[in-house]
């Protein structure tokens, strides 16, 4: 038998990553990482500090007390992990997919 011709198992991505174990079981991150987010994204890194998806979910992995259980180690982490960023900013902010943020800066309108 030639071990590697086999496929993985389903909870590993093709870089061998298994699925997390999310502790925090009614964090918004248990929500929105999916198995297919999860092989979709897990072995991509950003380009600013190397952040991975494991990082940006490790306290929701670790701990069981997480509400959100996210954090973005860089810029590129809200771009790159979009997938579940976007819908867990969405739901946990209460906003729409398409809503808008505008800045008016105008002291006088305080």
């Amino acid at each position: 038998i030639h071990l590697l011709a086999q496929p993985p198992p389903n909870n590993t991505n093709s870089m061998g990553e298994p699925f997390p174990d999310i502790k925090s079981k009614h964090s918004l991150v248990a929500k929105h990482v999916t198995q297919s987010v999860w092989e979709k994204l897990s072995g991509v890194v950003t380009k600013t500090s190397g952040f991975t998806l494991a990082k940006a979910i490790a306290c929701a992995v670790e701990f069981d007390n997480q509400h959100c259980g996210i954090y973005a180690g860089d810029w590129d982490s809200y771009k790159v992990f979009a997938d579940v960023f976007d819908p867990l900013i969405q739901e946990y902010h209460g906003i729409a997919a398409d809503s808008t943020h505008t800045s008016d800066m105008d002291a006088s309108k305080i």
